[in-house]
């Protein structure tokens, strides 16, 4: 039987013969002879029934018996006592007692009592475990249900009247379809009639207060009092048309991210060729020009052949900024002085040029915070908003840039969902013509252009900022109508305080001393662009087409630098060839010069301790200062 019984007795011959009763039962019995004893042995184990004598000597049997009510209400409890009275069977009864036993009693009266009352509590536990069971689900259930008969209501949940703002008085007897739906806008999904269901079906449900949502509805044939009658559940079903939506967005995004994985694949397998051809492009020009008169006739030529290779490089990594992010090193910075920077460059005094009626002003918060960044992808953002700004703008109008603390409390839900968290904000501001509502979901989108082709940029722009924003951890917002458009960059605050300045070294006191560079790379073409530079800088060249021969020649050989290619094939990468080389040269200088590298290989660059790159296509002045930088 295996059910535990404490008796609670202060006589030990009776409490001896009951429980040699209640084991021969097959009852586990516990006996306890003062109340404090039982309460502790009720505290400690769990007991299905409780054998309870009222006079006890140190606490009555009837507060014992209020106690099991109140903390261990599923305990059958039987009170046994030979002083039974009038008041004393009420007051038990009230304590919430089973039975009541008067003393002596026949054993198979008390084994009856005992057995009766752990089945009454078990199908107790049942009954409140399946009501509780029905009230949660009752509850949870999200469906309003109606029971109706020739279109009449009979019955109906509160579910129901709370989705469509009625009493349930106000419904019955009205023809219900009338009342809720709109019959012109139901239609069959996809029907399943059988001899008892009907539907399911799609309608407009019209609230109370005439407001109208979506709702699905099933049928299902009935029994109800005695009649013929039909069920119908109605589901509210926004929520699910809303996720839908939701699930097509997500699709889209999928999409849009396999079609960036692509656009990757291909830009990590093209730059790293693109930037060596177009090393020669940009590098051969400048060489020509320094050594050429200036009154040379194609002087002008040459160097549009050089501006055209470094546009061309630009091309090239905004593409592989879109498709792998920015993987720039990133230092604390104060986006006042990046937009400082900004309104002062060429690209700047440029665009004023081309677009005369054009005023481009600053209105910068001089308590900006700072944040961590590349101030190369954040420059490159605010050139690419401004640009954008201009050519939508045309011949007259108002740039203005802006800078500010943000505290962000909440969640904001505007272009995109800005979660809480201290912030420095860019923002550019036009007072164009707005950008239409159907093209504002694909404006970051790659190449989605709207632009004349051949008379401005190419489709990548924006992409490159919204990269750039998120690769800083950062969030875009956007507000557009007919009287302009404002773009809002949210980057972390940093308490950090910027570096000190590293003082650009001039062209002068970017030359060499006649120090010894050994130059690796596996193109022909990039070992002798090199070393003429190189050469033309002042120091000693030395070229080797692989790691396994730059290792080789340091061994026998000190060098003051090693310049490495990060991708050369085949052999050992840049990263192999400078760990190697450590191992026989502890401390070699080293800078890393490459077309195209991941943030994987970059970042183990710099635990191995190069903290100079540089990148390719350069020119004679980047690579004289990256130079200069790293051996001074």
């Amino acid at each position: 039987m295996g059910y535990s019984v404490l008796l609670i007795d202060d006589e030990p011959n009776f409490c001896a013969s009951l429980n040699m009763l209640l084991a021969t039962e097959g009852y586990d019995s516990t006996v306890s002879h003062s109340g404090q004893e039982a309460l502790f042995h009720l505290e400690n184990n769990h007991y299905d029934a409780v054998l309870l004598d009222i006079g006890l000597p140190d606490i009555s049997g009837l507060e014992i018996a209020g106690i099991l009510k109140k903390k261990y209400p599923d305990t059958v409890v039987i009170i046994l006592t030979g002083f039974a009275t009038l008041e004393n069977a009420v007051e038990s009864l009230r304590s919430g007692i089973y039975d009541y036993l008067r003393t002596p009693f026949v054993p198979d009266q008390l084994l009856r009592t005992l057995s009766r009352g752990i089945e009454h509590k078990r199908l107790e536990r049942r009954l409140h475990n399946s009501e509780k069971r029905f009230r949660q689900l009752s509850r949870a259930t999200w469906e309003g249900i109606i029971i109706y008969d020739a279109g009449n209501l009979l019955q109906a949940n509160s579910q129901l009247c709370k989705m469509f703002g009625y009493e349930e008085k106000e419904l019955l007897g009205r023809q219900i379809f009338d009342v809720l739906l709109d019959r012109d806008s139901i239609r069959t999904i996809h029907l399943q009639s059988g001899s008892d269901t009907i539907g399911p079906f799609e309608a407009i449900g019209i609230r109370k207060d005439e407001s109208r949502f979506p709702v699905e509805i099933r049928v299902k044939r009935i029994s109800y009092s005695g009649r013929g009658a039909q069920v119908a559940a109605i589901r509210d079903v926004t929520t699910s048309k809303l996720a839908v939506e939701k699930q097509l967005a997500l699709q889209q995004k999928l999409s849009d991210a396999k079609r960036m994985e692509f656009l990757g694949l291909m830009a990590g397998s093209v730059a790293h060729d693109l930037n060596n051809i177009m090393a020669g492009i940009i590098t051969y020009p400048e060489l020509l020009l320094m050594d050429l008169p200036e009154d040379f006739k194609y002087r002008e030529e040459i160097g549009m052949i050089s501006e055209a290779g470094k546009r061309a490089a630009a091309v090239v990594s905004d593409l592989l900024t879109v498709a792998r992010g920015a993987t720039c090193k990133k230092e604390v910075h104060n986006l006042n002085s990046l937009v400082s920077g900004y309104s002062n460059s060429v690209e700047c005094r440029e665009l004023c040029t081309r677009y005369p009626g054009l005023e481009i002003t600053s209105d910068m918060d001089s308590q900006l915070l700072n944040t961590s960044c590349s101030a190369v992808h954040i420059t490159k953002s605010i050139m690419n908003l401004v640009n954008n700004a201009a050519e939508a703008i045309g011949k007259n109008g108002n740039i203005l840039i802006i800078t500010r603390n943000r505290v962000v409390v909440s969640p904001i839900d505007g272009y995109e969902r800005i979660e809480p968290g201290e912030y420095v904000t860019l923002q550019v501001r036009d007072n164009g013509h707005g950008i239409p509502e159907k093209d504002r979901p694909h404006v970051f989108d790659p190449f989605y252009s709207k632009k004349i082709l051949g008379r401005s940029g190419t489709g990548l722009g924006l992409a490159v900022v919204w990269n750039t924003a998120h690769d800083h951890d950062g969030y875009i917002d956007l507000e557009s109508n007919k009287h302009g458009t404002t773009f809002t960059l949210y980057f972390p605050v940093t308490h950090k305080k910027p570096a000190d300045a590293v003082p650009v070294p001039s062209m002068e006191s970017s030359r060499g001393c006649g120090e010894q560079i050994l130059v690796v790379d596996d193109q022909a073409n990039q070992r002798e662009i090199a070393r003429l530079l190189l050469s033309r800088l002042g120091y000693c060249v030395h070229t080797v087409c692989s790691g396994e021969e730059a290792v080789k020649f340091v061994k026998e050989k000190a060098v003051d630098l090693v310049m490495i290619d990060m991708i050369m094939d085949p052999g050992i990468n840049g990263c192999e060839t400078y760990q190697q080389i450590l191992q026989h040269k502890p401390g070699q200088k080293a800078i890393i010069a490459s077309g195209y590298s991941n943030s994987t290989e970059i970042e183990r660059a710099r635990k191995l301790g190069i903290t100079h790159f540089i990148k390719k296509p350069y020119s004679i002045h980047d690579l004289g200062q990256t130079l200069r930088l790293e051996i001074s």
